[in-house]
């Protein structure tokens, strides 16, 4: 389980993965520390897209995730997506 992320999905009709990312100001006030974030996510998102081939795929930032370091964000995003393909693994078109 991860306490700082939440992600939703659902398979898509397409060849490839499509992402949208939640950060909230109710769980990271400044928006300098948002986009931090939100490129993190974004970058590991991009390293891992062909894996994720098939997907929409929803980010959302819960609590304390504006005290996590850019490594441990990282490591947290990837063992969801690392989780999200063991679960499924017959949505992958790649």
């Amino acid at each position: 389980n991860q306490k700082h992320f939440l992600i939703l999905f659902r398979p898509n009709q397409k060849q490839h993965a499509r992402i949208g990312i939640i950060v909230g100001k109710r769980f990271v006030n400044s928006a300098v520390t948002r986009n931090q974030i939100r490129r993190v996510i974004r970058d590991s998102f991009r390293l891992n897209q062909k894996n994720l081939s098939g997907w929409d795929i929803v980010v959302i930032t819960r609590l304390q995730c504006d005290t996590l370091s850019k490594e441990k964000i990282r490591e947290g995003i990837n063992s969801l997506w690392k989780k999200l393909l063991m679960q499924h693994p017959n949505f992958s078109l790649s």
